[in-house]
């Protein structure tokens, strides 16, 4: 998808936000987001993953169909849902105390096709809470990273909406392998440094230790 002048004029807006909340440095701000802030938000909101999971769902309904273009939007979709609503819109919540201001960040980053933007600040969280590195995660028997084969996928799915392109039934198994990866390699192991757990349709709760 082409970057145009609003694409611009939102990163401006974010880029300002950095500077006038964290003027010296960004890191600042990760330093300063609390485990247990981000922990509380999950207890606050149990179902925040639960819009990945009917994506998730959804795309498996439609796999088993093969109706393989489709399922590929879906699978893309849930991975969207869970970098973003799941991990990106409680940190915006964390890091902007003002409700209503939050609000507005989240409704722009979650209006965004792409995740890439962020994937710097998802990488300094998930070393921070995880200890690992986010770029450098790659799934069993894959050649490339986690991200890149995200990237790869959500091309697909722009063809697949904006220009009419087909997939087959090995896309849309990849797909559906991507997005699993996605939840059990990046977003389960953040919620288990924080003490919590997912139960059915994607719930969170703390976990009993």
């Amino acid at each position: 998808m082409s970057y145009d002048e609003q694409d611009a004029a939102i990163d401006e807006m974010y880029e300002q936000i950095g500077r006038e909340l964290y003027p010296d440095h960004k890191a600042q701000a990760i330093s300063e987001f609390t485990a247990e802030r981000l922990r509380s938000f999950y207890i606050a909101n149990p179902r925040v993953m639960r819009p990945a999971v009917d994506a998730l769902q959804e795309g498996k309904r439609l796999n088993e169909a093969k109706h393989y273009a489709a399922a590929v939007v879906f699978f893309v979709t849930a991975i969207e849902l869970l970098l973003k609503a799941t991990v990106l819109k409680p940190v915006v919540h964390g890091l902007i105390h003002n409700e209503g201001l939050a609000n507005i960040v989240v409704q722009h980053a979650l209006g965004q096709t792409g995740f890439d933007r962020y994937e710097n600040l998802l990488a300094q969280l998930f070393s921070e809470l995880a200890g690992m590195e986010l770029k450098s995660i790659v799934r069993v028997g894959a050649k490339k990273k986690l991200l890149s084969e995200c990237a790869d996928l959500q091309k697909l799915r722009n063809q697949i909406i904006h220009q009419g392109a087909t997939s087959g039934s090995e896309e849309a198994k990849l797909g559906l392998e991507i997005s699993v990866a996605v939840y059990e390699l990046i977003v389960a192991p953040m919620l288990f440094k924080l003490g919590l757990t997912v139960i059915e349709e994607g719930e969170i709760q703390p976990r009993e230790f």
